[in-house]
């Protein structure tokens, strides 16, 4: 885990961490349920290690000394496994809650088609009628965006993990995921699927935008012209 943390550093390109910059409701989400479960399993790795280091020590094998005759325990046997099941339990509730706010979105406010190309990212807004490739895609703040994933020719995986997404995009299907960004920037993912030798230049890029900057990122790409000049800079 601490090498992928690494791995945020030294890419190409930063990636935006979800563990500690989440961006909107889904990633913060994520979050609280991986320090809960890290929370509820971490004293049983302490505990487990103690004992180890405790056992090589404590009964490391000295000259003329004696083998140990006990064996079997049956409460203590009992103890450990009624135990780490019941943490199993209790962890399951929660990460399963948050697997279903995953897996069932809000109601949408903007839908987009990612499909993944060896190797770039193309994105279409049916709404609008807009579609490009090999540019950032831009939302609004504050909006639930729907992504319908498919790939034309391998599997990719479109994941931004500020945003707590890590989707499929599949030759031949079609599969879905969403998110909020609530503040407006810049956000950075990348192809988490081997899709071939260009798969680590296969980066996301995520530009959120107020609304207002949203309406008048459109109609630049239809070619209006807007009613200033904001979004022909950025």
């Amino acid at each position: 885990m601490l090498l992928g943390f690494a791995a945020f550093g030294w890419a190409d390109e930063p990636i935006t961490n979800w563990l500690t910059n989440p961006e909107g409701p889904l990633a913060r989400t994520i979050r609280s349920n991986f320090y809960f479960s890290m929370a509820a399993f971490l004293p049983f790795l302490l505990l487990s290690e103690v004992l180890l280091v405790y056992a090589i020590f404590r009964f490391k094998a000295k000259p003329g000394g004696q083998a140990a005759t006990f064996h079997e325990n049956l409460r203590l046997e009992i103890l450990w496994t009624v135990i780490p099941a019941l943490t199993l339990a209790i962890t399951a509730i929660p990460t399963y809650k948050t697997m279903r706010a995953m897996e069932v979105p809000p109601k949408s406010d903007l839908v987009v088609a990612v499909i993944g190309h060896q190797f770039f990212w193309e994105y279409r807004y049916p709404k609008y009628g807009v579609q490009f490739a090999e540019e950032a895609m831009v939302v609004p703040a504050g909006k639930v965006i729907t992504l319908n994933l498919s790939s034309v020719d391998v599997v990719h995986s479109w994941w931004v993990p500020a945003f707590g997404v890590k989707q499929d995009a599949n030759p031949g299907r079609i599969t879905h995921a969403w998110f909020q960004a609530d503040n407006p920037g810049r956000y950075k993912g990348q192809c988490a699927e081997l899709c071939g030798k260009l798969h680590a230049k296969m980066y996301i890029d995520v530009r959120v935008v107020t609304p207002e900057e949203f309406e008048q990122w459109i109609l630049e790409k239809k070619g209006i012209a807007p009613p200033d000049g904001t979004m022909e800079n950025q």
